[in-house]
C-alpha cells in the first residue's frame, strides 16, 4: 500500500488476477494437443470470455438492484450509472459511513477541508478536499486514484453537502455501464474541444 498509493491499478495489487486467467485458460487447453487444436481452443476460450461479458451487461442492463443504505438517491444513481460488479463495490463504501465520526471543516479560500475519522479509531484522521464552485472532491486517502471508485470518506462528504449524484469528475468512464459508447466516441469535454478546434480552423480554410 505505502508504494502503490495513489497509482490506478483497478483494485488489484497481487498476481491474483494472472493466476486467475492462468487457471481459467487450463480448463481449455491439453498437453497433447497440436498447434492447430491449440488455436481452436484459445478461440474458445475467447468466445467464453465473450459471453461472459454479455451476460454480465444483459443483467447490468435489464435487472433493478435493491437500495439498502440509507443514501438512497446516491445509491440509486449509482446503480444506474455502474455495471453491477462496480457497484457492489461501491455500495460497501456508501454503507461503511455510518462507521464515520464527523471531526470539523475547515475553509481555505474557495476549498473547503473535512477531517473524518473512523469509529474505535479516534486519533487517524482523514481529509477530504472540497471546492464547490468546480464540483472538485478529493481525498487524502487515494482510493479513488487507485481504484477508480470513491472511498466512504467522499460519500459522508456528499450526504454533509446534501449531494444528491456523484459529481461527473468522480465516475470512471470504465466502470460504467456504456463503457463501450465512451469508447466510440469522445467525453463531452473532448467533444467540445475538438469542436472548438474546428471553429478557430474555419478562417484558415476559406483562404
Amino acid at each position: 500500500m505505502a508504494y502503490l498509493r495513489g497509482t490506478f491499478c483497478a483494485g488489484y495489487r497481487t498476481t491474483s488476477r494472472c493466476e486467475g486467467i492462468n487457471a481459467f485458460i487450463k480448463d481449455f487447453l491439453k498437453s497433447t494437443e497440436s498447434i492447430l487444436e491449440l488455436v481452436h481452443s484459445l478461440d474458445r476460450v475467447v468466445k467464453d470470455y465473450w459471453n461472459n461479458e454479455v451476460t454480465a451487461q444483459f443483467y447490468s442492463t435489464y435487472y433493478s438492484l435493491v437500495l439498502t443504505t440509507e443514501l438512497d438517491s446516491i445509491e440509486l444513481f449509482a446503480s444506474k450509472v455502474y455495471t453491477q460488479a462496480v457497484f457492489r463495490e461501491v455500495k460497501k463504501q456508501i454503507k461503511s459511513v455510518a462507521t464515520l465520526l464527523f471531526r470539523g471543516r475547515d475553509s481555505i479560500s474557495r476549498t473547503c477541508v473535512y477531517k473524518f475519522s473512523k469509529m474505535g479509531k479516534p486519533n487517524k484522521t482523514h481529509r477530504v478536499l472540497y471546492d464547490s464552485n468546480e464540483e472538485k472532491i478529493e481525498c487524502k486517502c487515494s482510493m479513488w486514484n487507485s481504484e477508480g471508485i470513491s472511498c466512504n470518506h467522499i460519500f459522508y462528504l456528499m450526504k454533509y453537502e446534501g449531494l444528491e449524484k456523484i459529481p461527473e469528475g468522480l465516475i470512471l468512464s470504465r466502470w460504467c455501464k456504456d463503457a463501450k459508447d465512451w469508447r466510440s466516441k469522445p467525453p463531452p469535454k473532448v467533444q467540445r474541444a475538438i469542436k472548438d478546434a474546428c471553429l478557430d480552423m474555419v478562417p484558415f480554410v476559406g483562404r
